[in-house]
């Protein structure tokens, strides 16, 4: 890079780094860049959801909503730039939400990669569904954010959550569901990148949800999720307007995850730079 030979670079990593290999070239301004960096997508649950109750969150809307929710944060162990890091709940609502998604979690396979499950028939089985974090590393971090939220006031609602399986260099951590998750919590703001699953009670949207979204480091995405039959559409509306000059990507009643190869989307902030498409990829690099 410091030659000034290099003419584009596409990178996906951590800004830092990324700002750090732009800086050593002499001329900057002159790279054609393409950047997929941290975030911290959030996952933001309207108070419309909650009118008829979440009936154990397996029926109507809630059937739905907790299978994105598993998926948007523990697909791949959490460990995507795409995963949901932080969720948003009412607070009159967040202790039974916790709860109910703890115990879908509970329900998750732990185990190696090729270890199947939940049959003797090996043809229904299932493979592992919770896979090894790539290092201890990664763990002690997890560790660390984990000890910090509990010493602030949050507690684990599954059981196992955060237990490690295995001996002392395992990196098999069972998904640990942490709540009330608050701002003064290292798990608020950093990327967590791993399966913790921190829920933030909120009072308001205008309180407490559009200043994290207005104020953070990160907009690569964000997740909205409201009531398909009871929906109030000019809240929804509102936040999309809102969110629409933040965030690259807003989803609705869905998880975030990628989608350059069928909805593109910008990068915006520390998260990402140049548009996630693989068409205008091409473009960028071939010309």
């Amino acid at each position: 890079m410091e030659s000034g030979k290099i003419d584009g670079l596409a990178f996906i990593g951590g800004s830092r780094a990324a700002d750090r290999l732009i800086k050593a070239h002499p001329e900057p301004h002159r790279l054609k860049l393409f950047l997929q960096l941290e975030a911290k997508n959030m996952g933001i649950y309207l108070p419309d959801l909650f009118e008829d109750g979440m009936d154990g969150g397996n029926s109507g809307d809630w059937n739905n909503i907790m299978g994105e929710t598993i998926a948007g944060t523990l697909s791949y162990n959490g460990q995507r730039c795409t995963a949901l890091k932080l969720l948003f709940v009412p607070k009159s609502h967040s202790e039974e939400f916790a709860t109910i998604l703890a115990k879908k979690v509970e329900t998750l396979s732990v185990g190696l990669p090729w270890e199947l499950h939940d049959s003797n028939d090996r043809s229904k089985a299932k493979y592992s569904q919770i896979t090894p974090l790539p290092n201890l590393s990664r763990v002690s971090y997890m560790k660390e954010l984990i000890a910090d939220a509990i010493e602030k006031g949050a507690s684990i609602i599954n059981q196992r959550g955060g237990d490690i399986v295995g001996g002392p260099e395992s990196t098999l951590m069972v998904p640990a569901v942490l709540h009330p998750v608050t701002p003064n919590m290292r798990i608020y703001e950093e990327e967590q990148f791993g399966p913790i699953i921190p829920i933030a009670p909120y009072n308001s949207l205008e309180d407490d949800v559009i200043p994290y979204a207005r104020d953070g480091k990160y907009g690569q995405q964000v997740s909205i999720f409201t009531s398909a039959v009871k929906s109030n559409a000019l809240t929804t509306a509102k936040l999309i307007d809102r969110f629409s000059t933040i965030f690259g990507k807003i989803n609705i009643n869905t998880q975030c995850g990628r989608s350059p190869d069928a909805a593109p989307f910008s990068g915006r902030r520390s998260s990402a730079l140049g548009v996630m498409s693989v068409r205008d990829a091409l473009i960028e690099f071939s010309i």
